[in-house]
């Protein structure tokens, strides 16, 4: 398999190229074109029917469907991500969370499961779910605006809506940023506060501040 990610670092696409017997797998919407001879699965991603239901009671039911694409003979398949932003293609060895609107694409070997954050995911107002995935292969993951890579070694506080990903080893906390009026009136909201020894993926744009823009240039509902 070669993957290329083209037109970084804005409106980036990933090129992939399969051999015969490789497939690859990618969140449903993700494809941009492809060969004509690639076939096609589509599934449910795995993950625990207790979390599953209370995802979709509390946020509307987000899909988890997965499409997985296999080559009988060599072929080339383009992803794109839902948002303007950029694509990173890490070489995973070993266990990595991703926020559930960063996954696009990764290799069959790569297990997948979600990763519950409780309460403090639903009181930050940005629906923190990140999907655990473990093993080795290509993994690709997608942003807002640009992907940054940090290394954490200590503490380290971002914005709950940068957070692209982070790797095992780091844990974290949510908490406000400045005091309850920052909170309030200051157009700041809560952060994570993380703690630990790991790499760490922010970007550079945030899809809430953007929802909140969109909805303050609209106009008044009538009465």
């Amino acid at each position: 398999m070669n993957i290329d990610i083209l037109y970084k670092p804005s409106y980036s696409v990933a090129k992939i190229n399969l051999d015969s017997g490789e497939s690859i797998k990618a969140e449903a919407g993700a494809m941009m074109s492809m060969s004509s001879h690639l076939g096609i699965e589509t599934h449910k991603a795995q993950k625990g029917g207790f979390m599953k239901s209370l995802k979709a009671a509390f946020l509307g039911g987000e899909s988890f469907w997965m499409n997985t694409f296999s080559a009988a003979q060599p072929g080339e398949l383009l992803l794109a991500p839902t948002l303007p932003g950029d694509i990173e293609k890490l070489d995973l060895n070993g266990t990595i969370y991703v926020q559930s609107s960063s996954f696009l694409a990764s290799s069959p070997s790569i297990e997948m499961d979600t990763k519950f954050q409780g309460m403090k995911g639903f009181f930050s107002g940005e629906s923190l779910f990140f999907l655990k995935l473990s093993g080795a292969g290509a993994l690709l993951i997608a942003s807002y605006g640009g992907i940054e890579a940090l290394y954490v070694d200590g503490e380290f506080i971002v914005d709950t809506g940068h957070i692209v990903a982070f790797q095992e080893g780091l844990d974290y906390k949510i908490t406000k940023f400045g005091g309850w009026k920052s909170f309030f009136f200051g157009g700041e909201g809560l952060v994570a506060k993380f703690s630990g020894k790991g790499r760490l993926w922010i970007q550079t744009r945030n899809v809430p501040t953007l929802g909140a823009w969109f909805r303050s240039e609209l106009p008044p509902k009538k009465r």
